[in-house]
């Protein structure tokens, strides 16, 4: 019988860390890819891979974990980049920062969502199949001063959800469930530095058990799971050829 696999990106010593040793109690063997590897979190993992998180990086810690402990049957991406602008002018944030933020936050993020959909393949049909992107407010609140961040979080969110209805709604999970993961307070203001790691840990681990896709953006409070505050995000799902062929057809409307 095939093992189960967690692989988390950003394995800080807050959120990543209470991730690692929750799935480690639960019988998960552990993989963990952070730029900087700590001793504590050396005692709760399998393999550590050092990292500074580009897309190529991030695809090989896949090759890595895969030949040493099995294909990953859980990834989270925890991973975060953060340029802190002027409130007043943020758009006066240089190139290289947004393109650093942009890089960790997004470019990498999506070359962990694309690998995982390929290694969900070969994962035993009888393991979860999950994966989790740590979101934050930003893709319900304009924030100047982190803008770069909240560019790169919405961008990840309009991949995830595109990810849980395709594969997670309609494809019913055979390549994973998909979840925009995002802690608030109990009525629905932002924790920002106030997060809590163990509750991540311990409510990642309920989303990796249910057997169904749930709301893609999933805001949670500490020991009450989740909780919708901002009205779904709903956005129709239509193929590209469908829609040309609905506007060739309207045409002398306009």
């Amino acid at each position: 019988m095939s093992e189960p696999v967690v692989l988390i990106f950003g394995a800080g010593a807050n959120v990543g860390l209470a991730i690692a040793t929750k799935f480690k109690q639960e019988g998960y063997k552990v993989a963990a890819v952070s730029r900087t590897i700590k001793d504590d979190l050396k005692k709760v993992t399998h393999k550590t891979i050092a990292s500074s998180l580009t897309p190529e990086e991030v695809q090989k810690a896949f090759e890595e974990v895969e030949k040493e402990l099995g294909p990953p049957n859980v990834v989270v991406y925890n991973a975060y980049s953060l340029s802190v602008a002027d409130g007043a002018d943020p758009l006066s944030l240089s190139l290289s920062d947004f393109l650093k933020d942009l890089n960790v936050n997004t470019s990498s993020a999506y070359a962990a969502a694309s690998t995982a959909v390929t290694t969900f393949t070969k994962v035993s049909s009888t393991l979860p199949k999950v994966f989790i992107y740590t979101g934050n407010m930003c893709s319900s609140l304009v924030i100047p001063e982190v803008f770069s961040m909240g560019v790169g979080k919405n961008a990840m969110a309009y991949v995830i959800q595109t990810a849980a209805e395709t594969y997670g709604i309609k494809g019913k999970g055979e390549k994973g469930f998909w979840y925009f993961a995002d802690q608030r307070f109990n009525d629905g203001a932002s924790v920002m530095a106030h997060i809590n790691g163990e509750a991540h840990g311990d409510y990642y681990w309920q989303l990796v058990n249910q057997k169904t896709q749930g709301p893609w953006n999933n805001t949670f409070v500490k020991g009450k799971g989740y909780k919708k505050f901002e009205p779904e995000l709903k956005r129709d799902v239509a193929g590209m050829m469908q829609l040309i062929q609905q506007a060739e057809e309207r045409k002398g409307e306009l």
